[in-house]
């Protein structure tokens, strides 16, 4: 057997040996080298031993390269080799020769061959796979690929094999991405090791066999730009990815821009698995891969922040990122920090928990050893990426945290880079701190009060260090309960005026409980059921004082008084947060202050000052806590020191020190009067100060104290101040002013104790005179006052009354005179209580006649101040006005005289019919008091009725003020009464309005038809509110007619209600809440139809109304939130309702509604509703009412910002659910009631929400692209200003030309926001949304009006043909077609345009269509008697020449001849462009005799031209082409003919130049002319006649060129007979 073998390769061998040529070798070696390497297959070693030598024999003899070997037969040997028969030895020396056999492959052998040797590569031995892996490196260079786009491309898959074998291209992607990794630099003499980083030894072993030799820098990049375009076509996204990732980082500019642009065509999931791993491995290197370098690894941190699964692996993810964090390269730390960033932001909490203190190590190290607290560099970059490494810190902590819950570190750490760092960090740090407030619930108790400390700390560090101090008191606000002592003293200190504004403004936070609940519990829902309750919470009065004394003692040395050292903001806001705790205490049963909102402040001080049960509960409280050395003494002592220091801004500790007299026990005012009166200390150093508050607060408590004390104490006071008061007043102002106050309050208390007795009669007399005197003269304001001051006190507790009555009417006749001269309301007050020193009733009537008189005056404080003395005159102790001033607990004044309350109250209430507005004004203010002070009296009670009918008949007055008091009265009424008399009042103020036998109280007052508000003010849905029985409908419709009362109490806007003598009539309303919320939660119904009218009415435009409405609101819901979200659905149909009322109110409140109503609330809310909510605010946009029109602009424009929102893919808004709102949207926008609106505004807008649509929308808007882009177009044209149009067509008469003004519109054009949306829209095309666009393109570009629409639509082919020249490609015919008619358009802007559209778009079209557009500019050319066709058809051939090069240069021979003609046209404009056109693809002369032929039949056709101009550029063309070929043509014949055709007929300028041409050929052709006799002939005789011209000029020229001919050809010169 071996034998045989051995005779068949011997065989072989001879006749290879034979073989005496190349080609009979060739020949041989395709029939016999595949069987003879096979035999390398025998078991026989002879047999194996004889291949091997004569294949050396082979090798020597093929070095020639011209000898091709059977590259596929040795190829297919290979791969069908079984594998148990297989010898290795065969298969590597197949593999030697197909090695050697793809060097000697033609291109189109090396492209056939290339599928065959990649088919199955993934399944060969590691040795074959290196082999046939460097034959692909090899062959690829070398393989065409096919056209992007086309059908060759979509089937390279199938062509290689790819879609049956996935581990071939695997193998592929994974070798080709090292390939791609691969550094040129690795390959030359300077670089010793043989390793790149990202390539495993192993995978550059395979590649390169480990030597430098493998590959050349230039084979390198040929091979890295071949892979890129092989995968490109064949590979799916995920094969691509890694080759393109790893290109992408290529110093090579082609390389790295053709891999970008790879990956930006792919889509990734970086959540698979296989992703995220192969991006650490680069990364970090595996399998001894060094890691990539730092760009690179900047890239693959900048994928990682793109998947959520990568920031869940570890370690790989702490390891990246601590070596990015440490890198030297500046943008690797940005991303590192970066990917901690969203790191924290999506990693699980499992996983931040055990790297998170790791990661913020690292930081801190690295922030650290840049210079900490202020960095060394200062580069902007390290800066940048500084701030960024604090804002990440933050944003770790936040997500984990167990970083600060167990120490302050970080914080300390932070806080001290807020207050030393750059300022260009700080805005970072302060970042980062603000992004703990919300985790500082979860620190331990030991940590707490660290923070307690720390935060302290930094308040105290002063105004210098703001940013420290606004922090310091958020966290403490934040992280500590609000009842917490260290809090709330660190929220008094940022109180400081020092500090900046926004830290006073978090510090009154601090301390408001309202304010401190919305910063610490966003969600809370207010309700009466909250308090008292935890979440209101204040410090304990008796730990808060302590506190405070301790830390102010703290700051001390231990002998000073800290009181003098401390700033007086300090200490007052200290005290007043003292008294609240006090108060609140005090109320804390009581349900006193029922709500804690915004208002409690007020309320709080107004419930103490107005409400008797309220200021008892502070009198019981005061009472139970005091003793000495208690708390509360403390509090009462700090605020007396304070006080006592007269220094600015200490008044308010008085005025505490004061109040917490007026309501504490004897016990404290006796031990009071001892330390403060005894020896007189309140009147030396308070009594005569120089500020005049100081002495009139000091007088008010000297009275309460010296009135307590003894007898002969008192009356030596007495007559002492007396004696001082008669001092000289010019030098002692203040002594007298404070002596005459004093006076007062001292006798007056001494009255109420019983012991004025003691007090001689002669004493109060001089008292008296003293007071007479300085009223009688009041031009010293101080003394006048003093007195005024005096006679209040003296006369409520009718001190005065001993005096002879003569005299203290007199007293009163000069109260009234100063009244009538200055308005003094504390004047008025102080004759209403000296009334009560009046010896009877007349005296008495006669006073309460004096008050009538004063109804005149405008100022309605005055007003009400009169009624408080009415109250006074005509009750006295009864009226509630001198209750509240009591002051001395325990004792009530005793008054045996009789009132005139009855008189009073009937003389009011016929005031109240008097037909004088002013009177009618004030009788109704007047009677409100009576009410209000006296209404608890039973003659006003027994009048309940009547007032009722009184203040019915003032709703009909138009007076605002008015009508308030009057439905405050009501509602006062409705109050008073008892069931009964509720039901009568509700029956009677129904039957006034329904029954036809009214009241004669009412029947001549008011009707039903009584205007309440002005029409449109009030307008419920189903008519305008404007008159009470509309409102009595309402309220009947409610189930309920009371309820007319809650509002008439509630719906109030004067400013009036919101002073202290207006609050004291709304006294109800601010203690406890309406029972309206009663009637609410009975009566479902109401609430149904109210709540959507309310919300309503709060927007109304008339803010009195909006103010009242939101009175209403607030008395009514308790929880707005709740309640909008409950009824959401019958809040915005009433709202779409009314946007289309009749009432311009009504609609203009309502889109104020609307806006803020979906401004609130999710867009899935109103999603079905949607299309609906924009026809109505476009409806609104087109408003005959101007005001309505910008309230719709402020809505729609909330509208379109939410929906941009909504689809903006970017915000992780899904593509999806984005395509499904535009769907519904869209059509709206585009149709009828949006762009195709006939009103502007509705347009504009409209327009101006698609742009942002198309902006934001991302992928979701490819479905409506063609339908969008061709509506887009269509507007450029109908939204042009009329204006740009009106001036295109009378250009003439403003001194313009038509270009120029086209100009500045293409300028618009460009610059339009509509230009970017559709470049937008173009940028999201894909094949799908192409095939829907072509044809409404077309119909856009036929039937385009408008110039802005025609060069817009020019120019989205010119963007798809430069950006999407693949998905353009195969409609490119089409559009040329359609762009071909609009070259002729008669505005030459536009022809120019679609001519340079269509030069672009010849880039990409078929060569018969590109001819065809030639042909179409030669006939424009030639054919075409207007200039301006010439100029069309050379900016054709120029687009063609500069945007399609290509094309052009293929199909130059059809080109080039027209254009050669062309740039003779006797227009130097047009023959300039041809010319350059010319230049740019020619070389020179060569080019000329190149294309002679075709130059020379386009000019004998032309020639035939009825039209001069074409002739004469013709022949003209032809004299410089026949110059220029001289005698190198073969067409001898016809350029003759063509030339002495274009020297016939008649002279033309430039003629003389085709006669030289002529004669110069015939020269340079003599020996052709002297053969051919008859053209001697007809030459002759041409010239001869040429030379017979009647052109002077021309005859001169032609003379010569017959002299020279004849010359030449030795002939006569013809005479000229």
């Amino acid at each position: 057997m071996a034998s045989t073998e051995l005779a068949l390769v011997n065989k072989v061998e001879m006749r290879i040996a034979l073989a005496n040529t190349d080609e009979k070798l060739e020949a041989l070696l395709k029939v016999y080298l595949a069987p003879l390497l096979l035999k390398l297959a025998s078991p026989h070693e002879d047999v194996r031993n004889k291949v091997v030598s004569i294949c050396n024999h082979i090798n020597t003899r093929i070095k020639s390269r011209s000898i091709s070997l059977p590259t596929e037969s040795l190829l297919a040997q290979f791969k069908t080799a079984k594998v148990e028969s297989e010898s290795i030895l065969m298969r590597n020396f197949c593999l030697m020769y197909i090695q050697m056999a793809v060097d000697r492959l033609t291109p189109e052998q090396q492209n056939n061959i290339l599928p065959h040797v990649i088919n199955g590569i993934s399944g060969y031995e590691r040795q074959f796979q290196k082999s046939l892996f460097a034959i692909v490196l090899k062959l690829l260079p070398m393989w065409n690929a096919p056209e992007r786009g086309s059908k060759s491309e979509d089937s390279l898959r199938v062509q290689f094999g790819f879609d049956d074998s996935e581990a071939d291209t695997q193998f592929l992607s994974k070798h080709f991405t090292a390939v791609m990794l691969l550094d040129s630099s690795v390959f030359s003499d300077q670089v010793s090791a043989i390793c790149c980083p990202g390539v495993a030894p192993l995978e550059f072993e395979f590649i390169t066999s480990n030597s430098k030799d493998s590959l050349t820098p230039v084979q390198l990049a040929r091979v890295k730009r071949a892979i890129l375009q092989f995968v490109a076509g064949a590979f799916t996204d995920y094969e691509k990815f890694w080759p393109s990732l790893a290109g992408s980082q290529d110093k090579i500019s082609e390389i790295y821009g053709s891999a970008e642009d790879l990956l930006r065509k792919i889509t990734i999931d970086y959540e698979r698995e296989d992703i995220v791993n192969g991006l650490y491995d680069l990364f970090l290197g595996k399998d001894g891969a060094p890691p990539v370098p730092a760009k690179f690894r900047t890239r693959i941190f900048q994928l990682l922040s793109k998947s959520n699964l990568a920031a869940d692996y570890l370690p790989q993810m702490l390891l990246a990122i601590d070596s990015g964090i440490k890198s030297a390269y500046p943008r690797e730390r940005m991303a590192a920090i970066e990917f901690v960033h969203w790191t924290a932001k999506v990693a699980s909490t499992d996983v931040l928990a055990t790297i998170a203190h790791s990661i913020v190590r690292s930081l801190l190290s690295w922030i650290k050893g840049a210079g900490w607290p202020i960095a060394r560099t200062s580069n902007v970059q390290e800066r940048t990426l500084r701030g960024f490494a604090y804002e990440t810190i933050g944003s770790l902590a936040k997500r984990v945290p167990d970083i600060i819950s167990h120490n302050l570190q970080i914080i300390e750490f932070l806080f001290s880079s807020l207050k030393d760092e750059h300022p260009d960090m700080k805005s970072s740090v302060h970042g980062s701190l603000s992004s703990l407030i919300p985790v500082l619930s979860n620190l331990d108790e030991d940590t707490l009060q660290k923070l307690r400390e720390f935060c302290l700390k930094q308040m105290n560090l002063g105004p210098e260090y703001p940013n420290c101090q606004y922090l310091a008191l958020r966290y403490c606000i934040s992280a500590l309960p609000f009842s917490d002592p260290t809090a709330r003293y660190i929220c008094i200190l940022g109180l400081d005026p020092a500090n900046r504004a926004d830290i006073v403004a978090e510090a009154k936070k601090g301390l408001h409980p309202y304010w401190f609940r919305k910063i610490h519990r966003p969600e809370f829902k207010f309700g009466s059921e909250d308090f008292p309750g935890q979440e209101y919470a204040f410090p304990e009065f008796e730990s808060m004082i302590n506190f405070l004394i301790d830390s102010w003692s703290s700051k001390m040395d231990s002998d000073a008084a800290f009181v003098e050292s401390l700033q007086p903001q300090e200490l007052v806001s200290s005290l007043q947060f003292l008294r609240q705790i006090l108060v609140m205490k005090a109320f804390e049963n009581s349900n006193k202050i029922s709500i804690i909102d915004e208002g409690w402040e007020f309320k709080l001080n107004e419930a103490v000052a107005l409400d008797h049960s309220a200021r008892t509960n502070v009198v019981e409280l005061l009472a139970q806590w005091w003793k000495r050395d208690s708390p509360l003494q403390k509090l009462m002592k700090l605020a007396f020191d304070g006080f006592t220091t007269q220094r600015p801004g200490m008044l308010p500790a008085g005025n505490i020190w004061l109040e917490l007299l007026s309501l504490g026990s004897i016990e404290m005012v006796s031990w009071w009067s001892l330390l403060t009166v005894i020896g007189h200390p309140l009147s030396e150093s308070l009594i005569f100060s120089h500020n005049a508050d100081t002495r009139s607060l000091a007088a008010h408590a000297l009275g309460i104290l010296a009135s307590a004390t003894s007898v002969d104490n008192v009356k030596e006071l007495a007559q002492n101040l007396v004696r001082t008061s008669g001092e000289d007043a010019a030098q002692n102002l203040a002594r007298v002013h404070g002596s005459i106050i004093s006076l007062g309050y001292i006798l007056s208390r001494l009255s109420l104790r019983g012991k004025l007795s003691a007090i001689p009669g002669q004493l109060i007399g001089e008292v008296f005179q003293i007071l007479v005197k300085y009223l009688e003269k009041p031009s010293v304001t101080a003394f006048r006052d003093s007195s005024i001051a005096a006679i209040s006190e003296l006369g409520a507790y009718e001190v005065l009354s001993a005096c002879p009555s003569d005299d203290i009417a007199k007293m009163g006749e000069l109260l009234l005179q100063i009244v009538k001269q200055t308005k003094s309301e504390r004047a008025l007050s102080a004759f209403g209580n000296l009334s009560l020193s009046f010896p009877d009733a007349e005296s008495k009537l006669n006073a309460v006649n004096s008050i009538y008189a004063l109804h005149e005056s405008t100022q309605i404080e005055f007003l009400f101040s009169g009624g408080e003395a009415l109250s006074v005159v005509a009750a006295g102790w009864g009226s509630t006005v001198l209750e509240r001033s009591l002051d001395i607990q325990g004792l009530q004044p005793s008054s045996e005289r009789s009132t005139i309350l009855d008189e009073v109250l009937d003389k009011v209430l016929e005031l109240c019919k008097s037909t004088k507005p002013a009177l009618k004004k004030a009788s109704c203010i007047w009677l409100l008091s009576l009410l209000q002070f006296c209404g608890h009296l039973q003659p006003v009670m027994d009048r309940l009725k009547l007032i009722h009918f009184a203040f019915l008949a003032f709703l009909g007055d138009r007076d605002d003020i008015v009508q308030e008091s009057a439905s405050r009265g009501l509602s006062l009424v409705y109050d008073k009464g008892d069931n009964n008399l509720k039901d009568d009042l509700v029956r009677s103020l129904v039957q006034s309005f329904t029954s036809d036998n009214r009241d004669a109280s009412t029947a001549s007052r008011i009707s039903a038809e009584t205007q309440l508000f002005d029409p449109g003010v009030l307008n419920t849905g189903d008519g305008s509110v404007s008159t009470y029985k509309d409102i009595m409908s309402l309220a009947a419709e409610a189930g309920d007619p009371s309820l007319i009362y809650k509002f008439m109490s509630l719906a109030s806007s004067s400013a009036i209600w919101s002073t202290r003598k207006g609050a004291a009539f709304g006294l109800g309303s601010i203690l406890s809440k309406t029972s309206l919320d009663e009637i609410f939660a009975s009566n479902p119904r109401l609430r149904k139809n109210l709540v959507p009218k309310l919300y309503r009415y709060r927007y109304d435009p008339n803010t009195a109304v909006q103010q009242s409405m939101k009175d209403i609101w607030n008395a009514l819901i308790s929880d707005s939130a709740e309640i909008i979200d409950s009824q959401f659905d019958d809040i915005l149909e009433e709202l779409l309702k009314r946007i289309g009322d009749r009432e311009w109110r009504v609609r203009q409140a309502s889109c104020a509604a609307l806006q803020d109503l979906l401004d609130g609330s999710q867009l899935q809310r109103y999603e079905s509703s949607l299309e609906r909510i924009w026809q109505m605010s476009f409806r609104a946009l087109d408003d005959i009412k101007e005001s309505v029109r910008n309230q719709a602009v402020a809505l729609c424009r909330s509208l379109a910002n939410s929906f941009v929102r909504n689809v903006d893919t970017g915000t992780g808004v899904s593509a999806q659910r984005a395509t499904v709102m535009l769907q519904s949207l869209l059509p709206f926008l585009l149709g009828n009631a949006g762009l195709q609106s006939q009103a502007a505004e509705v347009q504009a807008f409209s327009l101006d929400t698609l742009l942002k649509l198309v902006q934001q929308s991302g992928v979701a808007l490819r479905p409506f692209i063609p339908t969008l882009l061709e509506e887009l177009l269509g507007l450029l044209s109908t939204l042009e200003p009329q204006a740009i149009n009106y001036i295109a067509l009378n250009a003439d008469k403003y001194g313009l030309t038509g270009n120029a003004i086209d100009a500045t519109r293409l300028v618009s054009i460009r610059n339009s926001p509509m230009m970017d949306a559709i470049d937008k829209c173009i940028d999201l095309l894909d094949s799908s949304t192409m095939k829907e666009l072509v044809p409404k393109l077309q119909s856009a570009i036929r039937k385009g009006v408008g110039l802005p629409s025609k060069v817009a639509a020019s120019r989205v082919l010119v963007t798809m043909v430069v950006r999407h020249i693949d998905l353009i490609q195969p409609y490119a015919d089409r559009f040329l077609k359609a762009v071909t008619p609009q070259l002729s358009d008669r505005n030459d802007t536009v022809a120019t345009s679609y001519a340079a559209a269509a030069g672009y778009l010849c880039r990409v079209a078929s060569n018969e269509k590109v001819l065809e557009l030639v042909e179409t500019a030669q006939k424009m050319y030639f054919e075409s008697e207007d200039e301006r066709s010439r100029v069309i058809s050379g900016s054709i051939v120029s687009a063609i020449s500069k945007n399609a090069s290509d094309k052009f240069t293929a199909l130059a021979s059809s080109i080039l001849p027209f254009v050669y003609i062309a740039k003779y046209d006797p227009e130097k404009g047009i023959q300039s462009t041809f010319a350059n056109v010319w230049t740019d693809n020619t070389g020179g002369v060569g080019a000329i005799k190149l294309y002679f032929p075709e130059i020379l039949r386009l000019a004998s056709v032309q020639l035939e031209s009825q039209q001069w101009r074409v002739r004469q550029t013709v022949a003209l063309s032809l004299a410089e082409a026949s110059n220029a070929v001289g005698n190198q043509i073969s067409a001898t014949s016809e350029l003759f003919i063509v030339l002495m055709k274009a020297s016939s007929g008649r002279s033309w300028q430039g003629k003389e130049k085709v006669i030289e041409a002529l004669a110069n050929l015939s020269v340079k052709m003599k020996g052709y002319v002297q053969r051919e006799v008859e053209l001697n002939e007809k030459l002759l005789k041409l010239f001869l006649a040429e030379s017979k011209r009647n052109n002077a000029e021309y005859k001169v020229h032609a003379k010569k060129t017959l002299e020279k001919f004849c010359h030449e050809f030795d002939l006569p010169v013809p005479s000229e007979n």
